[in-house]
């Protein structure tokens, strides 16, 4: 399912996020899953596991996605 993210308005804003949390600064970036059967309401990009893929787009326009996973321990916005 695809998130919800919030205080990013343009993937490059998001990309400059998770750099901010790889480099361990305290970007607060957060993220909902919309979903009945599975919700998600705590996440912040610190919180993404290794491996963890996720999908996420701006509310309400949708006008860009991004997919956000970690790899050996740093946050990858493609």
């Amino acid at each position: 399912m695809t998130c919800i993210i919030f205080n990013c308005r343009t993937k490059g804003d998001l990309k400059k996020a998770a750099d901010d949390v790889n480099k361990g600064k305290g970007t607060r970036v957060y993220f909902e899953d919309p979903s009945i059967f599975n919700p998600r309401q705590d996440g912040t990009l610190a919180s993404v596991k290794e491996g963890e893929h996720i999908v996420v787009t701006n509310h309400p326009r949708r006008s860009w996605f991004a997919e956000i996973t970690r790899r050996r321990g740093l946050l990858v916005v493609s």
